[in-house]
């Protein structure tokens, strides 16, 4: 039996696990989860840290505080880096378990 996913595939059991998160820092992993990411920069949110404080209506210093936390946490990882500018992506905590299509060999007599 599969595990019901929302409809846009978003797993059930990590919504449940973000809402245990303190308010900003499930504020920044919702706008991660509903954000357009660029496959050029390694499935990243391209976007300055100063529009993603505005897109969700948080001040900048409270997002870069924030953000170290998530990093810490595996719900957000760095995707990307050019020069100082650094982009983050969803870390395995916030993409729930991976489905594998791999199968385990069995050993022949």
């Amino acid at each position: 039996m599969s595990v019901p996913v929302v409809p846009d595939g978003i797993d059930p059991k990590v919504l449940g696990k973000m809402l245990s998160l303190p308010h900003p820092q499930m504020r920044i992993v919702l706008f991660y989860l509903m954000t357009k990411k660029d496959p050029d920069f390694n499935d990243a949110v391209v976007m300055t840290g100063e529009k993603i404080a505005a897109a969700i209506g948080m001040n900048r210093p409270l997002l870069s505080r924030t953000i170290p936390r998530l990093l810490e946490a595996g719900w957000l990882r760095e995707a990307s880096r050019h020069g100082n500018v650094r982009y983050y992506g969803l870390g395995p905590e916030a993409e729930g378990p991976r489905r594998s299509n791999v199968v385990p060999l069995r050993r022949s007599a």
